[in-house]
């Protein structure tokens, strides 16, 4: 007899999770999600749950939005997760290591979208890119909740937020055209040693095509983007576990620096 999954153990399981020195090996098989379907939906109330202290959503981060990432996760398709206004923070940005199980930094690009994006017609990357507001040169602080990272399985990796923690934004450019959005390239030093390199067609479809993924991904689940939400479309290099104690400089070209140092 089948019974109707309940998404609240896991969630609180995870919620525990986020505390320094709590980590999960697994969600026990008992309560975990067993599609992608039940994963979101532990997602969904966890997300309830963060926003009472993190404050409200105010945008979206997608993963594994090139092969690179998926291979590393062992799944076959993007997922999405949401970015909470307290864990959201302009450059320069200090991170105390003591706070987070990982230090994950991914170069990305972030999309600020000017109107919503509902359901109807399939959105396109030129469609999204005709509703895009302002372009930010992004970086990404990837924390898992798993002890077992990056090998505790897709339906964990969504069902923890997609794995993000933090959000940090470089300066807003105005200025922009899709084709030169996308020929972007980035190179992340730490203490002055290039450590990644990579450029925006790294991700599926360019940063515009990722944003049209997830305009239609949450239209399937019934949401929608609003007018104000950023996006942050996808590692443009392979993740980079960063050290305490370390500085770090993305720079993005035209597009901008993003400075962090952790202690």
């Amino acid at each position: 007899m089948n019974t109707m999954f309940d998404p609240t153990p896991a969630a609180e399981l995870l919620l525990a999770a986020r505390h320094p020195g709590e980590q999960l090996s697994a969600i026990p098989p008992s309560v975990a999600p067993s599609t992608p379907v039940e994963a979101y939906a532990v997602q969904d109330l966890l997300v309830h749950r963060l926003v009472q202290d993190l404050g409200p959503v105010i945008g979206y981060k997608i993963g594994c939005t090139n092969q690179s990432a998926r291979e590393m996760l062992g799944v076959d398709s993007p997922f999405a997760g949401c970015c909470f206004a307290k864990e959201v923070h302009s450059s320069p940005v200090i991170l105390r290591g003591d706070e987070l199980h990982m230090i994950g930094i991914e170069p990305e690009i972030a999309i600020r979208v000017a109107a919503d994006l509902p359901s109807g017609q399939p959105w396109t990357p030129d469609r999204v890119a005709d509703v895009a507001d302002s372009i930010m040169p992004s970086i990404e602080i990837v924390e898992s909740r798993f002890s077992t990272w990056p090998k505790m399985g897709s339906l964990a990796a969504i069902a923890d937020n997609g794995v993000h923690r933090k959000l940090i934004l470089g300066e807003s450019v105005s200025n922009w055209t899709k084709e030169s959005i996308e020929e972007t390239e980035v190179s992340l030093t730490a203490d002055g040693n290039i450590v990644r390199k990579g450029n925006a067609r790294n991700v599926d479809g360019g940063p515009f095509g990722v944003l049209a993924w997830l305009a239609n991904h949450l239209n399937q689940q019934g949401h929608q983007l609003r007018s104000g939400d950023v996006v942050t479309t996808g590692v443009m290099t392979d993740i980079f576990d960063a050290d305490v104690g370390q500085r770090l400089v993305a720079n993005y070209g035209p597009l901008g620096t993003i400075e962090i140092k952790t202690v």
